[in-house]
């Protein structure tokens, strides 16, 4: 029997409320999200938090498990990866892997660190 986890099957909209949330928990106090993308720069990404105790401001791109990236989107990504911002994409796969609790919370910065 092949079982899916139901992660998988998030919309991005559904995707960015669980972001949103953890976010929130993890200290992230200003969250940014553009409510009409058609009248903002084509390919900024979905969410800019802010986490002022930690000093870290993240930019993500958030998809479906099968959404793909636009070239808009990688432009923006590597510009703000260039000027040294994090920016990054995520699936719900890597809700599912830790990788959006791991960033969220910092962890990912202690391990480079370590």
């Amino acid at each position: 029997m092949n079982i899916k986890h139901p992660a998988l099957l998030w919309s991005e909209s559904e995707f960015q409320s669980h972001v949103i949330t953890l976010a929130k928990q993890y200290g992230f106090k200003q969250i940014y999200h553009t409510a009409d993308s058609r009248r903002s720069n084509p390919g900024f990404p979905d969410l800019v938090m802010v986490n002022p105790r930690t000093r870290r401001t993240l930019f993500v791109e958030l998809k479906a498990q099968s959404g793909r990236v636009s070239p808009d989107q990688e432009v923006w990504l590597d510009a703000l990866r260039v000027a040294g911002q994090t920016a990054m994409v995520w699936r719900p796969s890597d809700w599912i892997a830790g990788l959006v609790m791991s960033t969220l919370s910092g962890m990912e910065m202690r391990r480079a660190r370590a």
